[in-house]
Parts: C-alpha cells; structure tokens; sequence
C-alpha cells in the first residue's frame, strides 16, 4: 500500500509541474531565436522572405502569420512551410534538422528525392525559389519519379533501401551534377516512408497483438485485434474528440498524432508513415520488448538510451525534456520500478492531465 501511494504521489507532483507551469518547455518561437543568426530583425526577416516565396502582394497577411508564430499562437501547417522558414532564415542542414525535428517530429527524410533536394540547397546556399526550380528540372520532370513512385507504395525492407544508407552516400555529393547522377542511380531506393521505423514498428506491435505465453505458445482466442491492443495499451485514457478549442496548448500538443487503431492500420498498410509519436508509445507499451534487470541500478539510463538509440536509427530527434510529450516519456521512465511498468505510470499522468481519473480495468488489476 505505501509503495502504492508513493507511486501517485509522484505522479501527481509530475503532472503539477506541467499544469502549473513550473516544467519549461520548448516554444516556436525560442527555436527559431535560437537558430537564426541574421543581423535583421527576425520577424522582418521571416515576413519579407515569405512574401517574396509565396508571390504574392498580401504582405500584411505574412506579417500576421509571422507575428502568430513569433507570439506562438499557432505553428506552421505544413512541412513545406517549415522548409520555407528555414530557407528563409539562411539555415544549414543541421539547424534545419532541428527545426524540423523539434516542429514535426522527423528531420530531413533522405529518401524523399524533394527533402534530399532541399537539403542539398541549404547546404550550398541555395535559396528556397531556387531549390522548387531544381526539384522540378532534376526530379519532378524526369522518369525517375516514376521509378520511385513504383517502389513507394509497399515497403522494402532491404538494408540498401534505409534512409541511413542513403544518407550517408548523399553526404559526398557537392555539385548539381553530382546531384543529379546521385538522384538517377539512387531513384529505386526512394520513397515516402521510412522504412526503419517501419521495421520496429512492426516488431514491436507484434508483440501487442500476439504476445507468447511462458510456453510461446497461445491460443488463437488470445490473439488481440489491433483495434483491442490500441485501445489497451497505447490510448492511455487520451480523449477521441476532434475537437481541441477547449484544452490548454499542452493538452493539444500530448494530444497530437497520438495514435488511433485506424492510424495504425493505415501505418501497417503503409497508407501514412510511422511517426515519433507512435514508436515511444510502443517501446513503453513493450518495455522496449525486453526487460532489464530487476536489480539493474541504470535501468532508467538503460531505456533512455534504448530510445534515443531506436530515434536516431529512424532519422528522428532523440527525447528532448523540453518537449511535453517527451516530457511525460522521460518522467515514466525515471519514476517506474521493477514492480512498476512504464506504461502504467505513463497512462496515470495523462489521464489525470485531460481530467480522465478512472484507471483502466487492466491497470487496477495490476496494483
């Protein structure tokens, strides 16, 4: 019972800390501050640039998007707007892996042939304007897009085809004609998703939806839908309502692209890529599908550096305590024990975060 009410407290000083305000995190705004280097104000910078990309006359109306963002009001719709500010701001690749990593949970995707254009632009210099125009000449007009598009559509699983392999010999590439010797030869090798992401993804959700008895055998009956698996163990109590005008901007932010049982048929079926979001949520849900030690004095250190490890291999930033969700993430793991699973400590801070105090059938059996 003590070791019960030790538990809650700790989650309760966990989740006062994010409702109070007193946990810090990362705003829009801090991120392009401290990425931008320019001499002109950073606000007139962003506006004249973006005016200038969109081509169009409403410069005010740039001007108030800009100010939104400056005062973090709202974030940035697309990628591509993303890559905009970047471009705008002069940014090289690796404050651009930053900005995009931080914002929309992936950096550079290397096996996009326009993502691996753009970036060969940041490095050289290369203005946003000018980058659309190669993206057109050197990939969107020639019989390569084609070739990708035939390989895009299911998943490859090749070690030639993951987006490291492919990042790694792009990085030698320093000329236009390089680039478009590197984008002829490597054009089955492109895609839309990620494929080791995909790889772990799927290894790990297996292991939801046919976990092994002590035997590794199981009755057919005891194999879980994927809908009864989401539902179990990766929802965490997080509220099915679209609707989001009446939560607190960090309610919105844990809340978005949490994974639902149709996301994750469409990642399965390779309908949308797998995001960040999804694959901590099932390294928690599976204890990272081994378990350390009992008695093992790092196991916090252990999963924190299993993570980071599965983040990078997927071309995504590692966990960032300035991040809400990463927050909660880093805070399941520090505060669970050997009689404690990190997926239980994690659904009790988001369920009294949205206000959903009632615990899951599954986990008062386990307390």
């Amino acid at each position: 019972m003590k070791r019960k009410k030790n538990k809650t407290a700790e989650t309760d000083r966990s989740v006062e800390e994010i409702l109070s305000g007193q946990a810090r995190f990362w705003r829009f705004s801090d991120l392009l501050r401290k990425v931008y280097r320019g001499a002109q104000p950073l606000a007139s910078r962003l506006t004249e640039r973006l005016t200038e990309y969109d081509d169009c006359e409403d410069r005010e109306g740039t001007a108030r998007k800009v100010r939104n963002w400056m005062h973090d009001r709202n974030l940035p719709k697309s990628r591509e707007e993303l890559f905009k500010i970047c471009f705008a701001l002069d940014l090289d690749e690796e404050r651009t892996e930053q900005v995009l990593g931080i914002t929309s949970e992936s950096g550079i995707h290397y096996r996009n042939p326009r993502e691996l254009i753009y970036a060969f632009c940041l490095r050289k210099g290369i203005d946003y304007s000018q980058a659309v125009i190669m993206v057109e000449n050197l990939w969107e007009n020639t019989l390569s897009k084609k070739q990708s598009d035939n390989h895009s559509s299911a998943p490859s699983l090749s070690h030639a085809n993951l987006t490291g392999s492919v990042r790694q010999r792009f990085h030698m590439v320093t000329t236009e004609n390089e680039l478009r010797e590197f984008l002829k030869s490597s054009a089955h090798k492109f895609g839309r998703y990620h494929n080791t992401a995909y790889r772990k993804f799927r290894k790990m959700l297996d292991c939801l939806v046919q976990p092994e008895s002590v035997d590794g055998v199981l009755p057919e009956d005891q194999n879980y839908s994927i809908r009864k698996a989401v539902d179990q163990y990766l929802r965490m109590g997080i509220p099915y309502e679209r609707k989001s005008a009446h939560y607190s901007e960090i309610q919105r932010e844990i809340k978005h692209h949490w994974p639902s049982a149709k996301s994750i048929y469409e990642m399965c079926s390779q309908k949308i890529d797998i995001d960040r979001k999804t694959l901590l949520l099932l390294y928690i849900a599976t204890e990272g599908e081994s378990e350390l030690r009992p008695d093992d004095q790092r196991r916090t250190e252990e999963h924190q550096r299993r993570m980071d490890l599965m983040l990078a291999e997927c071309g995504m930033p590692v966990l960032n305590i300035l991040c809400p969700f990463d927050y909660l993430v880093i805070r399941a793991v520090s505060g669970a024990d050997e009689d404690d699973f990190i997926g239980s400590r994690m659904e009790r801070m988001v369920r009294k975060i949205f206000g959903r105090d009632k615990t899951a059938a599954y986990l008062t059996s386990e307390e």
